[in-house]
């Protein structure tokens, strides 16, 4: 009986420690794998390692910098699978962002999450629908080159400015929110 006991105290931790890290980790995920319905499918395969390998996890760690190391090796493998390797990041900047979301705590990355909505929101109609139309499902940026008649350079140019600009708009927001407020 105390077996059956242990067993449900590790599984409630697990589903704990899940339901906090689920939003961070599939994020980290699809920002490897664009395709969505791909991340999902990398997230539930991580998630069924996690629990496979949950006695061996040190509780002095970070859950989401293991589950993240262990859904890099999910998404290298992914990639090794299906020989698309040549899009996406290299090991070693892989683990870099994956260290990188391990040092953001759960309220700075729902603070940043909030930041990125509202600054979408500020960019023109144009920039936003180009994000729609190459991160959206199935979609990418050759589909958007052809939807705008642009070339696929031109859409790369684009979407760097647009994320420069979001990143500035987020750290902006960061920093405003973290410097007190001065009345009188």
């Amino acid at each position: 009986m105390a077996q059956a006991d242990d067993h449900t105290g590790i599984a409630v931790e697990f589903e704990h420690l899940l339901r906090e890290h689920h939003k961070p980790l599939l994020g980290y995920i699809h920002s490897l794998v664009r395709d969505l319905e791909d991340a999902e499918d990398l997230f539930q395969q991580t998630m069924l390692i996690l629990w496979k390998k949950f006695s061996t996890f040190d509780r002095q760690q970070s859950f989401l910098a293991w589950g993240c190391g262990v859904a890099r090796l999910e998404v290298s493998n992914y990639f090794r699978v299906r020989g698309r390797n040549r899009l996406y990041f290299t090991d070693d900047l892989n683990l870099l962002l994956a260290n990188a979301q391990a040092e953001f705590g759960r309220d700075e990355f729902e603070s940043r999450e909030e930041a990125l909505g509202a600054c979408v929101q500020k960019l023109r109609e144009r920039d936003r629908e180009l994000l729609k139309t190459c991160y959206g499902v199935a979609h990418g940026v050759v589909q958007a080159a052809k939807a705008t008649s642009r070339s696929a350079q031109s859409i790369h140019n684009s979407l760097r400015r647009i994320r420069r600009a979001l990143y500035e708009c987020i750290e902006r927001t960061m920093k405003q929110e973290t410097q007190p407020e001065i009345i009188g």
